[in-house]
């Protein structure tokens, strides 16, 4: 069996199966508002281990890693506003 014992290769795994999760949730009816907010929320989650392992941010301050994380956040939800707000509609 193979052991990764780097953190970086735990989430390079992770990044490739969230991507093949997010490739095959976006086809067929899985695309539509729900199938969007859960591809966003891959999305988030990908770009979370990204900005940890791969930009360093794992052994940063608490207040730098909360501003870049807080960052994602903010762009998912404006990423989800106007879908939202048409669903309203």
């Amino acid at each position: 069996m193979i052991q990764f014992t780097q953190r970086r290769d735990r989430s390079a795994i992770a990044l490739l199966l969230l991507t093949i999760l997010g490739v095959l949730l976006s086809r067929g009816a899985a695309a539509a508002f729900a199938g969007g907010a859960v591809l966003m929320v891959i999305a988030v989650l990908k770009a979370r281990l990204v900005v940890l392992d791969y930009f360093g941010f794992r052994g940063a301050p608490g207040p730098w890693r909360a501003l870049l994380l807080g960052w994602i956040a903010l762009v998912a939800c404006g990423a989800l506003a106007s879908p939202l707000a048409q669903a309203l509609r």
